[in-house]
């Protein structure tokens, strides 16, 4: 299903809602023996993703939070979105902007599984207090630092000890990065979320053997957004949660390195796929000049 465009689009169609080209239940994105782990797992978009992983038969999908009897009650919901019951369900809680708390609750994945992370996907973030930057509080603002940029620096490196060498990571970031600035004083969420992304660019280059990916998740309803009023939901949760089970699938690979929307189209994007790996297409760079 397909809706009108608010924003501009890399694709003709835009999807607000999940379609049959990125079902889990298709056999082409089939995570049978995937380890997953998902950080903010027990709501929102990141629960979406975790139950996206066990209807698309993953093994192992484990969800990091700070709330315990969230995480409890996300594992149940994932645990019965397996029909076949063939996905273990781990949690752990965790507080990303320390690293020693993620290093325990990776540890202990380590030691229940055996296994090495397969797909890692940075979800957990914060919209700081919105304001001008005239106005704006440095409290607030090192709480956006500590949360959107230091927060998945922690998890890379708690997580990468226990990632396989080919891990997919996906860093569920935010389109404000990269809209012309405008009102609702978002400034220092558009700030970290962009500064995250380069990070993840980074650790592509120098890591050319994994497979990363910047998302655009839609505007999906959140806990974020009913706090600070901003966008109205346009778009089902469960977008961004099949999209994501797409990209680790065969059939986004060329989509490496990349800075990707959970609305366009993967039938698109896949007709462009030699484009796209053969020039800069959905990089972030300096409009007008080919860097």
């Amino acid at each position: 299903m397909s809706g009108s465009t608010p924003f501009p689009s890399f694709t003709k169609t835009w999807h607000q809602k999940p379609y049959a080209q990125i079902s889990p239940s298709r056999p082409e994105l089939s995570a049978t023996g995937k380890f997953v782990v998902v950080t903010g797992g027990g709501v929102g978009i990141g629960l979406a993703i975790s139950m996206a992983f066990a209807q698309a038969g993953a093994k192992t999908v484990a969800i990091l939070g700070r709330r315990l009897e969230v995480l409890e009650a996300a594992a149940n919901q994932i645990r019965s979105a397996n029909s076949a019951d063939t996905t273990t369900v781990l949690f752990e809680t965790a507080d990303i902007s320390r690293r020693d708390s993620l290093a325990a609750a990776m540890s202990s994945f380590a030691q229940k599984t055996g296994a090495k992370i397969d797909i890692l996907v940075s979800n957990a973030g914060i919209l700081p207090n919105t304001s001008t930057v005239i106005e704006s509080s440095v409290p607030d603002i090192r709480e956006g630092l500590d949360i959107n940029i230091l927060g998945p620096l922690n998890l890379i490196q708690a997580a990468i000890p226990h990632t396989a060498s080919n891990v997919c990571i996906f860093n569920i970031s935010s389109g404000i990065g990269h809209l012309p600035a405008m009102p609702g004083g978002t400034w220092a969420y558009a700030a970290t979320k962009m500064a995250s992304v380069r990070m993840f660019d980074y650790l592509q280059f120098e890591n050319p053997g994994m497979h990363i990916v910047n998302i655009q998740p839609g505007v999906v309803a959140s806990a974020m957004n009913t706090k600070h009023g901003q966008m109205p939901p346009m778009d089902e949760a469960e977008l961004p949660g099949n999209f994501v089970v797409w990209l680790a699938s065969e059939e986004a690979k060329f989509l490496k390195g990349r800075y990707v929307w959970v609305n366009w189209d993967v039938q698109e994007l896949r007709s462009r796929a030699n484009e796209i790996e053969a020039t800069s297409l959905l990089q972030v760079k300096l409009n007008g000049l080919d860097m």
